[in-house]
């Protein structure tokens, strides 16, 4: 990594504390005056945003390492950076803690006999329990791939690639682990806000956004890699460009699909106890948000994604990611925040605040581990015929 390349990424790491800091202290006093109205609603919106990225980052770090690529080899930096934010995430869940009466009441407090007959699993100990156990489990899995790929660097070619390969081989047990713990993650976290309501789609439509946003970042930070350094601006060819556009609209398609299934399996069953999820989001207040997700959420960037010049050129792609990231935004917004019947226009400056703040703080600690190591692994055998790349 160039000392130019590596000052940026230092200013990248300070500008991000400092939006992190004004983001909390702004939501914070806002959090006095309103009395806390909010404030953790918000806090949660957030958290499973910044969450979901650090995730995101670590399922395409096995799905890189299990398909093999020099694509893979080209992001893995960044996924594996991405990754190492989940310790940070952890430490920021405490919060949500403190926040479990504003949040989860309808099953602390519960006033039906189906929410009573799920208190066994939805209770307080055993909810930060499980929590405690899906961070443990995924800071363990970033780390072990964190310390093999630098442990990769310190070796000859020979012995590098058989640390790849035994990486290959183990990111198939650690994608079926990623699935089972982020499925009860989703339901936890998002799904028993309403604990009357179920679906066996929901946490997939977490997991398929989170790989959405990872991919978006990986856009753009191989773009600004490669404007700031010739080694990555050798190995970023149109060609490459394209694979990382083609993954991107894969997971929208994906995403549609999952969506549009949650929304006939539950409309078909005719349950009282799951329609009115739909039912509220259909409503005068949350129809337009519906049909934004639509049309600008799938219909435009699948579109424009089919476009091969698209996918190969650089400003277009990132474009075409920075639309997706805002989309996805909006996307969890809609999960999230209508199980609170907000009154009036349903966006806060809380949620605003908080975004930014919690956000600042993980593009704090990404840029602190991505400056912390050689920007591309150093004896991947992907990359030794790849060109751009002599390590």
């Amino acid at each position: 990594m160039t000392n130019i390349l590596s000052a940026k990424l230092g200013r990248l790491q300070m500008t991000g504390l400092v939006l992190g800091a004004i983001g909390i202290i702004v939501a914070i006093i806002m959090a006095f005056v309103s009395g806390g109205q909010g404030f953790f609603q918000s806090y949660l919106y957030a958290f499973l945003f910044w969450t979901g990225l650090a995730l995101g980052c670590l399922i395409l770090l096995f799905v890189q390492h299990m398909a093999g690529g020099s694509w893979g080899a080209m992001i893995r930096r960044p996924l594996e950076a991405g990754a190492m934010v989940l310790p940070v995430m952890a430490l920021l869940f405490i919060p949500i803690l403190f926040g479990m009466g504003n949040l989860y009441s309808d099953w602390l407090h519960p006033h039906s006999e189906l929410v009573e007959a799920k208190i066994a699993y939805l209770n307080r100990p055993f909810f930060i329990i499980r929590s405690v156990i899906y961070f443990a489990i995924w800071i363990f899995g970033a780390w072990y791939f964190f310390s093999a790929s630098s442990k990769q660097d310190k070796v000859d070619s020979h012995e590098g690639g058989r640390i790849g390969f035994s990486l290959k081989r183990t990111a198939t047990f650690w994608i079926v682990i990623y699935i089972l713990t982020m499925t009860f993650a989703g339901v936890d976290w998002a799904m028993s806000l309403k604990p009357e309501f179920f679906s066996g789609m929901y946490s997939v439509i977490l997991m398929i956004g989170q790989a959405i946003s990872a991919m978006c970042l990986m856009i753009f930070v191989m773009v600004y890699l490669a404007n700031n350094d010739k080694e990555i601006d050798a190995l970023l060819t149109s060609k490459r460009l394209q694979d990382l556009g083609n993954f991107l609209m894969a997971f929208t398609l994906f995403w549609a699909y999952t969506s549009f299934s949650q929304i006939i399996i539950i409309w078909s069953n005719n349950i009282v106890e799951t329609n009115p999820y739909y039912l509220l989001r259909f409503s005068a207040a949350w129809q337009v948000v519906g049909y934004f997700l639509l049309i600008f959420g799938f219909f435009a960037p699948f579109v424009i994604l089919f476009s091969r010049w698209v996918k190969r050129k650089r400003r277009a792609l990132v474009m075409v990611a920075i639309w997706a990231v805002l989309v996805r935004m909006v996307d969890l917004f809609y999960i999230v925040i209508p199980n609170f019947s907000r009154e009036g226009f349903p966006l806060a400056l809380s949620d605003v605040a908080l975004l930014v703040g919690i956000g600042g703080i993980w593009i704090a600690a990404f840029a602190y581990w991505l400056k912390s190591r050689p920007i591309l692994p150093l004896n991947d055998p992907r990359l030794a015929h790849a060109g751009g790349h002599h390590g």
